[in-house]
Parts: structure tokens; C-alpha cells; sequence
């Protein structure tokens, strides 16, 4: 099922710091990601407060748990998502 969900770091948060990054690392790169979760997109507003935007498939809820409890660091706002322009296109619609 497709999600999207509304991401800020907690407050106290410091991105440069190494044991965040090491955890970054060890999430995406190493296997502590559950492999039901399937990343569509990532996105950012640059400098605003607006959180990012995390678009992913998840396979099961404990996956998104699993996902929630690994980032303790994160506050997440997950919601069920459509993809709209798909929609848009299936109705003949030249979205692009």
C-alpha cells in the first residue's frame, strides 16, 4: 500500500551529528530498513520549517512500526496515499 508521511526531526535533533549519520547508513545501506518498505520519494523545502515529505509502499503495518520505533529521533505524520496523477492519466489526462 502506498503512504505518505510528514517528517521533522524531534526537537534537539542536530543533523551533523555522527551517531545519526551512522544510523542513516546503517538503515539505507546495511539492511535495518524492513525490506516491505519500498522508498517512492523523499522530498524537502528548503529553508522553511515545512517537513519533509517521505513518499513509500509498506507491505504491513509492523513494517511502518518498525520504521517509527527505529527513528525515535523523527516525529512522523503517516497517512494512506493515491497516486492522483495516475489517476489523472487512466482518465486520459496528459499529466507529465
Amino acid at each position: 500500500m502506498l503512504y505518505i508521511a510528514f517528517v521533522k526531526n524531534k526537537p534537539g535533533t542536530v543533523l551533523g551529528n555522527v551517531d545519526l549519520m551512522a544510523k542513516s547508513r546503517k538503515w539505507w545501506n546495511e539492511g535495518d530498513r524492513p525490506a516491505g518498505i519500498k522508498t517512492i520519494g523523499f522530498y524537502g523545502a528548503l529553508g522553511t520549517d515545512t517537513p519533509d515529505v517521505y513518499i513509500f509502499e509498506a507491505d504491513s503495518h509492523e513494517d511502518i512500526r518498525k520504521m517509527i520505533d527505529y527513528w525515535k529521533e523523527v516525529e512522523f505524520a503517516i497517512h494512506p496515499a493515491l497516486d492522483l496523477a495516475a489517476m489523472f492519466r487512466a482518465q486520459g489526462m496528459n499529466v507529465t
